[in-house]
This record gives C-alpha cells, sequence and structure tokens, in this order.
C-alpha cells in the first residue's frame, strides 16, 4: 500500500533537493498525485514514499573496489599513459601553431592576390585608354600632339614617364 507524502516533507525527510524529486517524477522514476489540481499544474505533488526509497536505493553508488568490475594497472603502465598523453598533447599544439601559421600565410596570399588582381585591372584600363587614342589617331580625328599630350600628362600623379 503506498505512502503518500508531500514533495516538500519528502525532500526534508530524506535529505534530497525538491528539483531531484521533480526530476525524477518528470523521468517517470516516481509515482505522484495531485489533488483537485492537474499533475503539471501542482507545485507540491504527493509522492509514494516506497518508490522513493526505491528510488534512492538504485541511484545509491557503492564502491565495491574487490569486485570484477574493477582492472587493475600497474604504476608503470599507468605513467605510460600520462607520457603518451603528455606527447599527443604536445604534437597536437604543435599541429594547431603549423595551422595558425598557415592560415597567416594564406591572409597575407589572398591579399597580395587582392592587390595583384587591382594592378592588372589599371593595366587593363590603361590599354583601353592607349586602344581607344590609337583609333582616334588612325582615323585621324585627333593629331599626334594629342594622343602624346594624353599619355605624357598628369592624372593622379601619376605619369607614364
Amino acid at each position: 500500500m503506498a505512502n503518500w507524502v508531500s514533495m516538500k516533507l519528502a525532500a526534508e525527510k530524506y535529505g534530497i533537493s525538491e528539483e531531484r524529486i521533480l526530476e525524477w517524477i518528470r523521468l517517470s522514476y516516481l509515482t505522484y498525485s495531485s489533488l483537485d489540481k492537474e499533475p503539471y499544474d501542482d507545485t507540491n505533488p504527493m509522492v509514494d514514499t516506497e518508490e522513493l526509497d526505491r528510488a534512492l536505493v538504485f541511484n545509491s553508488i557503492k564502491s565495491y573496489p574487490d569486485d570484477d568490475t574493477v582492472e587493475r594497472l600497474p604504476i608503470k603502465h599507468v605513467n605510460w599513459l600520462y607520457q603518451e598523453n603528455a606527447r599527443l598533447e604536445k604534437f597536437n599544439d604543435d599541429l594547431l601553431e603549423q595551422n595558425y601559421v598557415h592560415t597567416q600565410r594564406e591572409e597575407k596570399l589572398i591579399a597580395d592576390l587582392e592587390k595583384m588582381t587591382d594592378l592588372a585591372n589599371e593595366v587593363l584600363l590603361m590599354h583601353t585608354k592607349i586602344m581607344c587614342n590609337y583609333k582616334s589617331l588612325i582615323s585621324e580625328k585627333e593629331g599626334i600632339w594629342s594622343f602624346l599630350c594624353s599619355l605624357f600628362t598628369w592624372k593622379k600623379n601619376k605619369c607614364l614617364i
């Protein structure tokens, strides 16, 4: 037969938090009941103490150092594991450092590529201008003098010479 007590009284009696009891209720480890309220609306539901005892026994951890589940290792092997772990950590740090160096190099190469693209665009613009001036010279719409002036005059603080 169930022995029902409020969650607050159970928490005080067994010395566990109310949040843990609510979590066990949510996980359906404990049966609960609410009077005149919906179960999820009740802030202090009633819990069965027999099931609470079973949940506490089930969730308790006891150490049995000499049972079959414990594997004993020689101290040399444990020390070797620590050394191997330290070696692998150093190797990982070295790889991270190399990755950082490669990332920095890649950023510099991308910046240089952008500069080269800008310079190539300027060269193409200058080539287009020269071709336009050459076409106008050929069609004799302009004289040689205007062509030479356009090549050797200052524009944006730059001169062809």
